[in-house]
């Protein structure tokens, strides 16, 4: 016969434990891959585009205050710390007249949790959020002294996402996950150089969307 210790603690690694109420702080690490998709030169003189590779990968920071419900939910309110990116295309059939664009974003998001409990210490969740998302652009044609206009624009932001994290204390859980983010349409403003007809009629144009994967640690007040 096993001794009552063990069979408490084989007990307590099986069985899922009842989430605390109450609220939190936690800071993510993430690599963020974003992407310009659908990019666009709007020109009336420009019918063909080819594309480059448009995505660029960098290391940002978040940091989050929430409140854990009982039955596993969560809910919080999130900023994300400026990423900067840059996405290259080109006029066809030349690769060298490069259009530019450079954007750099930032968001605040409010995103809800729900946890799976494996065991007492470890749980799989799905989260899902929205928000806000502040993004400037600008960019060139050809060389930098044909410059874009700089433009500012706060668009609507979604998430979604899946993770896996554990419970090392009682005020300490460390997780890992993943989410994608849509930051919806962006633009430059129109160009500040002279084109063949002397109009302020370009400006470059996209789809930004970011994948991240993450690293979390999350303390309990």
């Amino acid at each position: 016969m096993r001794p009552l210790p063990y069979i408490l603690l084989l007990a307590a690694i099986a069985t899922p434990a009842a989430q605390a109420e109450g609220w939190y702080g936690s800071a993510k690490l993430n690599s963020a891959r974003q992407n310009l998709s659908s990019a666009l030169l709007t020109s009336p003189r420009v019918t063909d585009r080819v594309e480059a590779p448009a995505s660029n990968k960098a290391f940002t920071g978040s940091f989050a205050v929430g409140y854990a419900f009982a039955e596993g939910w969560r809910l919080e309110g999130e900023y994300t710390t400026r990423n900067s990116s840059t996405f290259d295309s080109y006029w066809a059939p030349f690769d060298a007249n490069v259009n530019r664009m450079q954007v750099d974003s930032r968001r605040m998001m409010f995103n809800g949790y729900k946890n799976i409990p494996i065991n007492a210490w470890l749980s799989f969740y799905g989260t899902a959020g929205v928000g806000v998302a502040q993004i400037d652009a600008d960019g060139y044609q050809s060389n930098a002294r044909r410059q874009f206009a700089s433009n500012r624009q706060y668009n609507f932001a979604y998430s979604a996402g899946l993770g896996l994290e554990a419970k090392v204390s009682e005020k300490i859980t460390l997780g890992a996950g993943w989410r994608y983010v849509d930051m919806g349409d962006v633009e430059t403003g129109y160009n500040t150089f002279a084109n063949r007809i002397n109009a302020r009629d370009e400006q470059l144009k996209g789809k930004l969307k970011e994948q991240n994967v993450f690293l979390e640690a999350r303390a309990s007040f």
